[in-house]
């Protein structure tokens, strides 16, 4: 997504300009200076901060981090899915960075980042950022998620990652629509938190999935989904469906009134097949909040691959 990621800046951040680069690391020049605390300029990056420079060794990266008062250390690597050894890293920078603390961050912290090339070849990257709402707390924004052997599509792992990410107060006993449900990655991480879940598509639901309690399969397009169909109330609405994003919001606006009474959130996952539209991601964030939602984040998951997960919360939940 580094292609989307480079329009995204360039449409919310014109004051920076494209500079060094690597598979999975950007930077970007400014001519202010860049706080610690600057708020993310596109959805689609992992881990946002003030660049410090290269480290070529764990000795240098010592040496650098020394000097900028820490409260938490992040080393993660630059590919997530290559071997990278972060052992000399962690071995290091423990050593000489005693009272910097390794693990998730809370909020406020100065955070360290360490990203670490699997190539011996290449420097690690050192950076900074402050701990808050937009960023995750894990090294390398890594959302950590135990999908189950059978579970039927990363659709498990996309609804577990924007819970995480965007803290959604999921309860046992909750209700949740799933438009574009099968085969039911999504429905069984719900189903097996005690959420009852309908799944709209005229797909079919893997049959583990189908046979958990509490699912229920509705096999009709989103399109001649009836208000009568849906259930007394729902809590979350979960829109996956495989139609260009203004369709499938038009379907959900068509929804929204029956929905709306009840409803806490919802997690939209947009389709960009082209890289073009993420220009269109503001007006789409704009078509979302109008139909009464208090609040819209969007970000690109780990699991999410030519799209962007988008949570909207209607009401509060303690």
């Amino acid at each position: 997504m580094e292609s989307a990621l480079k329009l995204d800046v360039g449409r919310a951040r014109p004051d920076l300009r494209f500079a060094y680069s690597r598979p999975g690391l950007v930077t970007f020049k400014s001519v202010d200076a860049i706080a610690v605390d600057d708020a993310p300029g596109s959805v689609f990056a992992r881990v946002w901060g003030r660049s410090i420079g290269p480290a070529r060794s764990p000795e240098d990266a010592v040496h650098q981090l020394a000097l900028v008062g820490a409260d938490r250390l992040h080393v993660y690597p630059r590919d997530p899915e290559s071997v990278t050894d972060l052992a000399p890293w962690h071995a290091a920078l423990g050593v000489g960075l005693p009272g910097v603390a390794a693990g998730p961050a809370t909020d406020g912290e100065l955070v360290a980042d360490v990203i670490v090339s699997a190539s011996a070849d290449e420097p690690a990257w050192l950076g900074l950022h402050r701990q808050d709402a937009n960023h995750v707390a894990a090294p390398g924004a890594l959302i950590a998620v135990d999908v189950p052997a059978d579970a039927p599509s990363r659709a498990y792992a996309k609804i577990e990652e924007a819970i995480a990410w965007a803290g959604l107060p999921v309860r046992t006993g909750d209700v949740a629509l799933e438009i574009g449900a099968a085969p039911g990655g999504a429905v069984m991480a719900l189903a097996k938190r005690g959420v009852e879940v309908f799944g709209v598509d005229t797909g079919e639901l893997a049959p583990n999935v189908r046979a958990m309690k509490g699912v229920h399969h509705l096999p009709i397009k989103v399109g001649a989904l009836r208000w009568e169909q849906l259930p007394k109330r729902v809590d979350w609405l979960l829109v996956d469906v495989n139609l260009a994003p203004q369709v499938a919001l038009h379907e959900v606006g068509r929804l929204m009134p029956k929905l709306a009474p009840t409803l806490v959130g919802a997690v939209f996952t947009l389709k960009l097949n082209d890289v073009s539209f993420v220009a269109e991601l503001p007006v789409l964030a704009q078509r979302i909040a109008g139909f009464g939602f208090q609040s819209v984040r969007m970000r690109h998951l780990p699991s999410n691959r030519k799209e962007v997960c988008a949570v909207a919360m209607m009401r509060q939940r303690a």
